[in-house]
């Protein structure tokens, strides 16, 4: 058998260990003829593995599962995928997806990847989803509550003044002054309540004017002392000013419902294609962006656009929330 010149060799086994997977040569019978690639997602020492087989190196069911590809992969000639987590030599915890690609008569090429970020960012991606639809469907139960106990009871009301009005327009007119101030203040509640309801939903000063005096708003009506130190100059885009609004108005309730701040200062700063949001307070801290299901919303609200959250916060050191949202999503 003519031999590889050195060279050659020198470059095929610089361009292995240069791979981000880990690159396994494997005979038919498990047996690990090379390997190459990023070694560290091997289960076993590299010097441990070359010659051992497959059912001497891996636990039990995961061994089955390899072979199991693998003889899918010499039997029809092509490519036979398998997937497992495995604990690496470094002792992490890893998923792994593995291709497997004929390479001779009763051998393989395996390709391992390790796809843990993957897996856990699609995690996360249906867990944010699930909180989604599931806030939308609270916020919709909310409305149809407050709607029903609120201004439809007084629309009825009215309604049936104007009933009574009619029928006193006949037998007792006298009457009729009264019902129809009585009818008018009903009606003046029910406007007042759906106009409440549908600023709950989104501020129309947020969508008149803009960031700056939709902040200033949050800002007068807090419970705690809020300083705004900076806001851009210039609309942004409506779903980036939205979310920004959102970010501030969760962040200054959860400070006055947690935080025994004295202050919070608010920072909210635009360079053209990203906005960032700082809320800081200077209270207990220990706030736990995990459990809270306010900060999840606004992590999910943020992710939406393709953006980043953080939340800081060391008992004794106060909280400091800061998200920064592209203008445009990268995700789209």
């Amino acid at each position: 058998m003519e031999r590889v010149p050195a060279p050659v060799e020198a470059r095929h086994r610089a361009l292995l260990d240069a791979l981000p997977d880990l690159l396994l040569r494997l005979r038919a019978d498990g047996t690990y003829l090379e390997i190459g690639g990023d070694t560290t997602k091997l289960a076993n020492p590299p010097e441990h593995v070359v010659g051992a087989t497959a059912y001497e190196l891996l636990p039990e069911e995961i061994a089955v599962q390899l072979m199991h590809c693998v003889g899918v992969a010499l039997e029809q000639g092509k490519l036979a995928t398998v997937e497992y987590q495995l604990r690496t030599h470094l002792g992490e915890e890893r998923d792994f997806e593995v291709r497997v690609a004929p390479s001779g008569p009763d051998e393989v090429v395996a390709v391992v990847r390790d796809v843990t970020d993957l897996r856990r960012a699609m995690r996360e991606l249906t867990d944010s989803r699930a909180r989604i639809v599931a806030a939308g469907d609270a916020e919709r139960r909310r409305v149809e509550r407050n709607l029903h106990d609120g201004a439809q009871q007084r629309l009825v009301t009215v309604a049936l003044h104007l009933h009574l009005v009619k029928r006193k327009l006949e037998t007792a007119p006298d009457e009729v002054p009264e019902l129809v101030e009585s009818a008018q203040t009903e009606l003046t509640l029910a406007l007042e309540e759906i106009r409440e309801l549908v600023r709950g939903l989104h501020p129309r000063l947020l969508s008149d004017r803009g960031l700056e005096p939709a902040l200033a708003g949050l800002a007068e009506r807090a419970l705690l002392p809020v300083e705004i130190v900076e806001t851009p100059s210039e609309r942004l885009p409506p779903a980036v000013e939205a979310a920004a609004y959102y970010l501030v108005a969760e962040a200054l309730a959860n400070a006055a419902k947690h935080s025994e701040a004295s202050r919070v200062t608010v920072r909210v700063s635009a360079n053209g294609a990203c906005t960032t949001v700082e809320v800081v307070d200077d209270g207990v801290g220990g706030a736990d962006a995990e459990s809270g299901s306010g900060l999840r919303g606004l992590a999910d609200r943020v992710a939406a656009l393709g953006g980043e959250l953080e939340v800081a916060s060391e008992p004794g050191r106060g909280t400091a929330v800061c998200a920064e949202l592209p203008h445009e999503n990268p995700n789209q």
